[in-house]
């Protein structure tokens, strides 16, 4: 079977969960701390025993998307993709996507200036 990679900032029953079933279906698990894990730039997949697909888990969003990020750089498969991650993360991308595609979605004010949010809040 294939080997997994599961990455966290912080390991909760979750993450415990998830090498436990993937355990009991066959397959190997690497267990990787974001938070004492150092890449840089020249960084490469033979560095790190990762497996052959990467679960990123991270509870900050930002460390789990930058260390998306950089597992991608490397040509590391991740199973949660830094494209969608990305969008996925940030309310007003998300927002404006599902309205695009046509999902009910609430009207939404956007604020670049909290001048403007100050306006903004008396329309709501």
């Amino acid at each position: 079977m294939s080997k997994v990679c599961i990455v966290f900032d912080r390991l909760r029953a979750e993450e415990k969960m998830l090498q436990k079933e993937a355990a009991e279906l066959g397959h190997d698990t690497v267990m990787l701390d974001a938070k004492i894990t150092q890449v840089n730039t020249d960084s490469k997949k033979e560095d790190f025993d990762l497996g052959d697909v990467v679960l990123e888990r991270c509870v900050s969003y930002f460390r789990g998307l930058h260390f998306t990020a950089s597992l991608e750089f490397m040509d590391i498969p991740v199973l949660n993709k830094f494209d969608v991650a990305s969008v996925c993360g940030n309310k007003m991308f998300m927002t404006l996507l599902l309205k695009k595609a046509g999902v009910p979605t609430p009207k939404t004010h956007f604020s670049f200036t909290s001048e403007s949010a100050s306006d903004n809040l008396e329309k709501v």
